[in-house]
């Protein structure tokens, strides 16, 4: 079930900074800004994809001439709420951590002696599913819980 993200939609954006006018945007009805991502996780996501940027932490774009819209169709790969959406491989016992102190927020699967349980923490309500491949264990992470599971 994933969701087209994009920054300029987002309630984590924010435009803090504008540039100065100067003779390359002295027409504009007011200089470009930068764009950030003012998320809990995001610099810590931001580090983890692109280690050592010499960009200031959740920075995501300049803005449009202008406007306070980001000059970013989408999100950047290293987007906390886009990271969240992917399922990752995580050990039993962190697993016993999502499940116990629903932190982090996110989907998870854990190989098993039998087979493969899935977590989906996405709203904090650790829900757990256990399958026999891998393969149905991302399909279950990937399309959302079914109305048949009866919970």
């Amino acid at each position: 079930m994933r969701r087209d993200i994009r920054c300029s939609a987002c309630p984590y954006l924010i435009v803090p900074i504008r540039n100065n006018v100067s003779t390359s945007n002295v027409g504009m009805s007011r200089p470009r800004g930068c764009c950030y991502c003012n998320h809990p996780n995001a610099p810590t996501e931001l580090d983890k994809i692109v280690p050592g940027t010499a960009v200031g932490p959740g920075f995501i774009a300049y803005t449009k001439g202008g406007s306070d819209v980001p000059d970013i169709k989408t999100a950047p790969r290293w987007c906390p709420i886009k990271l969240m959406e992917e399922p990752k491989q995580i050990s039993t016992r962190d697993a016993y951590k999502v499940i116990t102190n629903r932190e982090p927020r996110g989907l998870f699967f854990v190989k098993e002696p039998t087979g493969y349980a899935g977590i989906d923490n996405m709203t904090g309500d650790a829900w757990t599913e256990d399958f026999k491949t891998k393969e149905e264990c991302l399909r279950w992470l990937q399309t959302g819980r079914r109305e048949d599971d009866g919970e």
